[in-house]
């Protein structure tokens, strides 16, 4: 296979195999094996920067033994707000829907009896919960967030509150 893209277009296409590769492997300590052929390709599409006089961009790094985004690549690319702001809203959602989870499963008297009610049931038990955490949320952040530690008497033990 063939494909013919501009100079441009292959610029374009660092960024989005560099935010690839960050949601891929960005937080891991270790190379997950299911990605080797992700990374292989993106290694090899980085590997054709110099020929398109973008070699200040991306790098080879011998002891790495791979190419890498050089700090311009890294300053100049929109990559790296792009998945500030996913990681941002990804925060969000999962905090107000582990939150509603969390606070529906407590009125329907556990999880196990939460997921045994019709998509209308939870839709009407979860609706207004999710909207009171986006309404906060929204206006207010975390600041207004808390944890509290109930004990469970002379022991100290902390009580479990939730499923």
């Amino acid at each position: 296979m063939k494909i013919e893209i501009s100079s441009k277009e292959y610029r374009d296409l660092l960024d989005i195999l560099h935010m690839a590769d960050a949601v891929m492997s960005g937080h891991r300590k270790e190379a997950d094996k299911r990605t080797a052929p992700h990374r292989a390709l993106i290694q090899k599409l980085y590997g054709l920067a110099k020929g398109e006089g973008l070699d200040r961009l991306i790098s080879r790094d011998a002891v790495l033994n791979k190419y890498i985004p050089t700090p311009d690549f890294e300053h100049d690319s929109p990559a790296h707000p792009a998945l500030h702001e996913f990681g941002n809203h990804l925060f969000w959602d999962e905090l107000v829907n582990r939150l509603t989870i969390r606070d529906a499963a407590q009125m329907a008297g556990g999880k196990e009896r939460l997921n045994t009610l019709s998509a209308r049931e939870r839709q009407q038990m979860d609706g207004p919960i999710r909207q009171r955490y986006v309404q906060e949320f929204a206006t207010n952040g975390v600041s207004r967030l808390e944890i509290f530690e109930r004990f469970s008497g002379d022991d100290g033990v902390p009580a479990m509150t939730s499923d």
